[in-house]
């Protein structure tokens, strides 16, 4: 990885932390808020959202 990316990859990880995010260690690409493992890493009691079922979703959406 050149100096320009990772300069760039330190820069969107402290602003998806410093906004509450969670990173998934071995995808820098995925981040996690208020899900399950958001939750269990950020020491909180519970998750913000659960999952979704699929009658929840509208004709757009699949």
């Amino acid at each position: 990885m050149g100096r320009r990316a990772a300069r760039n990859r330190h820069v969107l990880i402290a602003a998806l932390t410093g906004a509450g995010f969670t990173n998934y260690p071995f995808e820098w690409w995925h981040w996690s808020f208020g899900d399950r493992y958001w939750a269990v890493m950020q020491r909180e009691s519970h998750a913000i959202y659960g999952p979704v079922e699929e009658n929840m979703l509208d004709d757009g959406a699949r």
